[in-house]
């Protein structure tokens, strides 16, 4: 087994979801400046139970029972946020961050694999080769483009070339309130902003430690024999190099995207900066989470060589369908055509500030 301790410190926030939405007054309050995530069981128990109901038989929402005094009780809130939601509207919603059962944000090992395989299978593409038609990408959206990732990686999760790559879970000992932020994030296209989404989000800064293992014994000449993994070894012995080739490409295109969208100037000279950064031979910069967007979580730039085929693609998944704010995409118009990006809001405008989701990947071999 080869083992690394691995640091993976943010960039830009960073939004891994676990699948709940928040909602404003039942389960957070938001007022001067900051969001306060309830404590639903101790304001309830604070509370005589005569109070909780109306006239009409309904219960009032938590946050209505507190107080102005209750605000600086910390035992009636789990975490505090800086950050409110842009809507005052009850049961407005925000996207919750992955936390342990203490409130703890963590970062699943999970996130980092998928990036790591998108980047390895990236970079592999022009060694393997695959062979790349209709029949290639199939005709399921949710497995779309699976005989490519068999191509590259193996026939079966038994015979996957990441079989041997383990990602631990990245933790720290920080609380919510001290490594969270509550973002304005809006979907962005060339010219117009789309609906507002609220996020949870781990702060610029705030780094996160777990492990990566590399079972070497898979690519013993025993293995060989059933898992025909030795001609792609190369692949994890590069793993950061490859990461890196497929970060700078999709930063360039993103710049570049960025760089022609209204409004956008900061977010393309964050990338611009980033590309002419000098990373470390043990370090990589990957995008994850909430964010990453379709060429972060898939082959990418190889899927459009074929434009016809891909145009073909875009229409059998209706990838091509436009918000209700966007012109209708036409054939040849870059795909995808928007991206989700951390935006300021000022007199109710909102003003693009920052991607999501980048962290630098620092690898230290045990």
């Amino acid at each position: 087994m080869a083992v690394w301790n691995v640091t993976l410190t943010t960039l830009t926030p960073l939004h891994i979801g676990d699948g709940n939405e928040l909602r404003r007054d039942f389960d957070f309050a938001a007022r001067n400046g900051r969001t306060y995530r309830l404590n639903v069981d101790a304001i309830l128990d604070a509370n005589d139970p005569a109070t909780w109901q109306v006239r009409d038989g309904s219960y009032l929402p938590p946050e209505r029972l507190l107080k102005e005094t209750d605000y600086s009780n910390p035992d009636l809130f789990r975490y505090v946020l800086l950050g409110v939601p842009r809507s005052t509207k009850t049961d407005a919603r925000v996207k919750a961050f992955i936390k342990d059962v203490h409130d703890r944000p963590y970062i699943p090992g999970s996130s980092v694999k998928g990036a790591l395989r998108t980047a390895l299978a990236w970079t592999g593409w022009n060694e393997v080769k695959p062979k790349l038609d209709r029949a290639a990408i199939g005709r399921s959206k949710s497995w779309a483009g699976q005989p490519l990732e068999k191509r590259l990686f193996g026939p079966d999760p038994n015979h996957d070339l990441l079989r041997a790559l383990h990602v631990a879970d990245f933790r720290n000992e920080q609380s919510a309130t001290d490594s969270l932020v509550l973002v304005n994030a809006q979907v962005i296209t060339p010219r117009h902003m789309q609906s507002p989404i609220e996020l949870e989000a781990v702060k610029t800064k705030v780094a996160f430690h777990g492990s990566i293992t590399v079972d070497d014994a898979l690519f013993s000449s025993f293995a060989e024999r059933e898992l025909h993994f030795s001609n792609r070894k190369k692949w994890l012995d590069e793993m950061l190099a490859r990461a890196l080739a497929h970060s700078r490409a999709r930063m360039q295109t993103l710049a570049e995207w960025y760089e022609k969208a209204d409004g956008c100037e900061a977010i393309a000279k964050f990338y611009r900066q980033l590309l002419d950064a000098k990373v470390g031979a043990n370090k990589t910069l990957l995008q994850i989470g909430w964010g990453a967007g379709w060429d972060g979580k898939t082959f990418g730039t190889h899927l459009q060589q074929d434009k016809d085929l891909f145009e073909q693609v875009v229409t059998d998944f209706r990838m091509h369908k436009a918000g209700p704010n966007s012109p209708a995409r036409k054939r040849g118009d870059a795909f995808p055509r928007s991206r989700r990006a951390v935006v300021s809001v000022k007199d109710n405008v909102a003003k693009a500030l920052a991607p999501l989701g980048w962290v630098v990947v620092e690898m230290k071999a045990i």
